[in-house]
């Protein structure tokens, strides 16, 4: 049986939109949690994550900050 990676990819703007990003975390949190290979892409603006003083300070964005954070430790892979 061939296996296949889920790509979750984004280019949202955290500090504009920070809803795509955290899809793209959460359904590769999902996706990893069930066994499935996964992977986030950020591109574009969405790079700019990885400076926390970006995210809103919001129940979002300190959800994002912690999954940021978790990332290293994660079960699936975050690519720039």
């Amino acid at each position: 049986m061939a296996r296949r990676k889920l790509i979750f990819f984004t280019t949202s703007d955290p500090a504009a939109d920070p809803g795509g990003l955290f899809r793209a975390y959460h359904f590769a949190g999902v996706a990893a949690g069930s066994g499935l290979e996964a992977e986030v892409r950020l591109a574009g603006e969405a790079v700019t994550v990885t400076d926390p003083g970006v995210l809103p300070d919001t129940d979002l964005g300190r959800d994002i900050r912690a999954k940021v954070a978790g990332g290293a430790e994660a079960a699936f892979q975050v690519s720039f």
